[in-house]
């Protein structure tokens, strides 16, 4: 039952009753209210003005708001719509099913959109551009009644009509099944088609049961929900919900079970709830909806027992209850969490009050008091019957004034122990901020750890006392401009920090570095980021995320671990006081299976910054744009320290480091050394320039070793470098291997794609594809391989003489602006780069694979056949002298004997004289 103030705080927002959906984004000052194909658009800031009316698809199942006043209508028509709220318009149909459509969500930022519904099948539709393709469709199993998407770790629980939860991963294209809860969520009966399907759906939903006759009479909705009308089993088994709600911070999913408790699972770890709020306080009827607060402080819920409920999470239990007028069919939080606005079955929205003048924080005597008289009261009126209903009304007044004075909220932080740790984004403890001791898994680095014990949600607090001040202020973000963010302090022209595989800041994310074994990418929230480290190979690593506090911007990842720095580019570290002239940047090590890792401070010099970081097998390094390259144990111990010219990136592999230095604009170098110090090239010019190019671009694309141990570099340009010669002193060279860009056009991808480089393996070249953009988006598209072609810049224009390579020829004819990469000019150029690589490597034991030998031979029999491909052109020019040339560099006999089977059929015997003389002197060099 209702009191006054809460009638109050009632508004009849559709005369035409029905259940009524409301929904704030945390970015906007509007709320919506959704009801019979109708949206409402308040203004929070003007509350005395009139309603926005916009019209939208009937038979909505489900109105989402996202980014940029754009929201998402799944309807019961089977179509998932996308509308402009500013403009108050339909803009695009994502996606038509040809049974009814319950759910659409925006992910990655805004960039995606993720719907399903009856048919039993999830839809990833790009919403960026016209297009708006389909790039991904997935079975869930069942019937889908709700999704619930996790920005943060781009993570989808997806709910299923037989009671099952299943959470998919979308870090990739490809959606990876992480977890399914068995029978957890409230069952939803099947539905077929036809008018009965369409009436059972109506049902499934709450429809028709909630509405009211046309009026606008607020009292007599409340008069009527008082009567005490029992909703039928449909009616509860529609408005009950089984759509879970993430944290904001994206590490905690809570979720309304079927028993009608809130269970709330960590996402380090599914097998077991992290927590669960009291039995004792659980709804008596089925939960319609759970939400959390923008601060992630409090959780909401309300139930077809007429109940709002809120809980704390720090406190893990109950503390506001408040009646209400009417059945609710959804809830959101305002601007702040100051507010809870409650849709209702009648066309209502309800604004209730959760701040700091609603009360302290109830006992759990008193909680548990109040909970007990509530319920005995709710069974004694049910057990007596119409009889008793004026004793039931006045225990509904007794119960009504009980919670409206004593279990509304107050400001939960006011009676926090100054050394108790926050469940909020608001503060951080400044003294854990600046410890320089202790290990990662020491009580100093508990925010760089998944909580995933059991113990529940915790974080430190995060903000910085101010000298003399006595008062906390949030730490600054440092989220950086261009690429990583601030303005950069640095030498004048040196481009800023570079990972490879790094992408600048977009939409709040970004990827810090990228290679074959995985990427490591950061979500912007308030106050730090969240890094989340994933594997291409999900059988060898488990996914894993940390919060950073320290602005970690570059990174370098391999089989075993992650090393990340924060640059000290830009502002000053969380607020914290420096010695005069110095700055601090952090270094983080951690292995990915948790099992060992360490964090240091780095002092720099005023200007200076760290440019890159390379983790190997044995080593890390971290170099700045001072120069100085240090070299760390993998337990965090100092070992070497040496200056240098400006250093822009650096790489290691098991056995040499590899770093690009900055002489000018346009000129940069390279050095490649041991990992003992000594030198094998040392400041060779880099064929990479990085004047012209934009302020934020940096000059280099990729950076990575080849699976052979040739270092490979890729520019602006697209152009694949392999350095060869590299161990012989002023021998070094680099080879152009492949354009990727005519790479991509050879093998037909289409137009506005490029190539983001990730490696190098044998005679292929892996990257990711990325379409219509300069960097990769969200969700990652899954590596890709191409063969490397040597851009020799253009063919012969002659056929062969043999009938199969002719067609083979005809086949890339016409392609990349006439170029013909697969001629036997391109084969030669690219065998010969091949096996000098490989051959040096082997020479020098710096390969491991057992195959390397055989891959020798094979490269030899490749020279030889791509040299009689050449032969047989000029026998068919008639070019004897030329044909001649070619035969004296074959190097097998039987090469040679079809050299000479080739000029005899085309009838060439002065040629074929030649050949012969030619094996003779062979052989008898050899019998000598």
């Amino acid at each position: 039952m209702a009191n006054e103030a809460d009638e109050e705080n009632i508004m009849k927002v559709f005369v035409s009753g029905g259940n009524t959906q409301v929904v704030h984004f945390r970015d906007s000052d509007h709320l919506y209210a959704c009801s019979n194909g109708i949206v409402k658009i308040f203004d929070q800031n003007r509350p005395d003005l009139e309603p926005e009316v916009m019209d939208i698809a009937g038979g909505m199942r489900s109105f989402e708001v996202g980014p940029a006043g754009r929201a998402l209508v799944a309807s019961q028509s089977g179509e998932c719509k996308m509308y402009d709220l500013k403009a108050q318009k339909e803009t695009a149909t994502l996606q038509r099913s040809p049974l009814g459509m319950t759910s659409a969500v925006f992910t990655h930022s805004g960039t995606m959109a993720l719907c399903g519904g009856l048919e039993g099948k999830l839809w990833l539709v790009d919403m960026q551009g016209e297009e708006h393709q389909v790039k991904n469709t997935t079975s869930a199993g069942d019937q889908i009644f709700g999704i619930s998407y996790n920005n943060v770790g781009d993570l989808a629980a997806i709910s299923l009509a037989n009671g099952d939860l299943a959470v998919y991963s979308y870090t990739a294209v490809e959606p990876r099944l992480v977890h399914t809860f068995s029978t957890l969520l409230v069952a939803k009966k099947a539905l077929g088609g036809g008018q009965n399907g369409e009436k059972a759906a109506g049902e499934l939903f709450g429809e028709g049961g909630g509405e009211d006759a046309f009026d606008d009479d607020l009292e007599a909705d409340i008069l009527q929900a008082k009567d005490g009308k029992v909703p039928q089993e449909a009616e509860m088994e529609g408005l009950a919900t089984v759509r879970p709600d993430w944290h904001p911070d994206g590490d905690l999913l809570a979720i309304p079970t079927r028993t009608r408790e809130i269970a709330v699972f960590d996402r380090a770890d599914f097998s077991s709830p992290a927590f669960k709020f009291p039995a004792r306080n659980a709804h008596r009827g089925p939960v319609v909806d759970v939400r959390w607060s923008p601060d992630g402080k409090l959780l909401a819920s309300v139930g077809l027992d007429k109940r709002l409920k809120v809980w704390n999470l720090e406190k893990k239990r109950q503390v506001m209850a408040r009646e209400l007028p009417m059945l609710p069919s959804s809830l959101t939080w305002g601007r702040s969490s100051a507010e809870v606005v409650v849709g209702m079955t009648s066309g209502n929205v309800a604004w209730y009050s959760v701040g700091d003048n609603a009360g302290m924080v109830l006992s759990e005597a008193e909680e548990e008091e109040g909970e007990d008289e509530l319920h005995r009261e709710e069974g004694e009126g049910e057990g007596e019957g119409e009889g008793d209903e004026e004793d039931d009304e006045e225990g509904g007044k007794d119960e009504a004034a009980e919670y409206g004075k004593d279990t509304k909220i107050a400001d939960f932080t006011k009676d926090t122990p100054p050394d108790t740790k926050s469940t909020t984004k608001e503060s951080k403890n400044a003294e854990e901020a600046s410890e320089n001791e202790g290990g990662l898994f020491g009580d100093s680095e508990d925010d760089f750890i998944v909580d995933d014990d059991g113990a529940g949600y915790t974080e430190s607090r995060r903000g910085v006392e101010e000298a003399g001040s006595g008062k906390m202020r949030p730490a600054k973000r440092r989220k950086l401009q261009g690429e990583h963010g601030g303005s950069l302090q640095a030498l004048a022209g040196i481009p800023g920090p570079y990972s490879p595989g790094c992408t600048p800041w977009a939409s709040g994310r970004r990827y810090m570095t990228m290679n074959p074994v995985g990427y490591a990418w950061s979500v912007s929230q308030d106050g730090y980021n969240t890094v989340t480290v994933t594997f291409f190979d999900r059988s060898m690593q488990k996914e894993y995320h940390f919060r950073d506090f320290d602005g970690l911007d570059v990174a370098s990842m391999d089989a075993d671990g992650i090393l990340l720095a924060s640059s000290g580019v830009g502002e000053h570290q969380g607020g914290q006081k420096r010695p005069r002239g110095m700055v601090e940047a952090c270094i983080l090590y951690k292995k990915h299976d948790q099992s060992r890792g360490w964090r240091r401070k780095v002092g720099l010099q005023p200007g200076e910054f760290i440019t890159a970081v390379s983790l190997g097998p044995s080593a890390a390094f971290v170099c700045t744009s001072r120069g100085y390259v240090r070299r760390y144990s993998l337990f965090g111990r100092l070992e070497r320290l040496e200056k240098l010219p400006p250093v822009l990136a650096c790489i290691s592999s098991p056995k040499y480091l590899f770093t690009v230095i900055y002489n000018s604009p346009y000129s940069l170098g390279f050095n490649l050394q041991s990992l003992d110090g000594r030198y094998l090239q040392r400041n060779e010019s880099l064929p990479v320039c990085g004047a012209g190019l934009a302020p934020q671009m940096h000059p280099i694309r990729g950076l990575f070793f080849s699976s052979d141990g040739d270092p490979c570099v890729v520019g602006q340009d697209n152009v694949v470098l392999v350095l060869s010669r590299w161990r012989d002193p002023l021998q070094a060279c680099w080879m152009p291997v492949l354009d990727a860009k005519a790479g991509l056009a050879r093998i037909s991808a289409g137009s506005g794609v490029s190539a983001w480089p990730l490696g190098l393996f044998g005679d292929k070249f892996c990257f990711v594809a990325i379409r219509s953009s300069r960097y990769p988006t969200f969700p990652l598209a899954l590596p890709s391989e191409m063969p490397v072609r040597v851009p020799v810049g253009e063919g012969d224009g002659e056929e062969d003489s043999e009938d199969e390579n002719s067609k083979d020829n005809s086949k890339d004819n016409g392609k990349d602006n006439g170029k013909n990469d697969n001629s036997p000019e391109e084969e030669l150029m690219r065998t010969i780069v091949q096996a000098e690589l490989l051959n040096d490597a082997i020479s020098n034991d710096d390969v491991e694979d057992e195959t390397a030998e055989e891959r020798l031979a094979a490269l030899s029999v490749r020279y030889d056949a791509a040299l009689l491909r050449q032969v047989g052109q000029s026998c068919n020019r008639g070019d004897i002298l030329d044909a001649f040339y070619l035969v004296t560099k074959l190097r097998d006999d039987r090469a040679l004997a079809a050299a000479a089977k080739m000029a005899e059929r085309l009838e060439l015997a002065g040629l074929v004289d030649k050949i012969n003389r030619l094996r003779e002197t062979r052989m008898q060099i050899e019998g000598e």
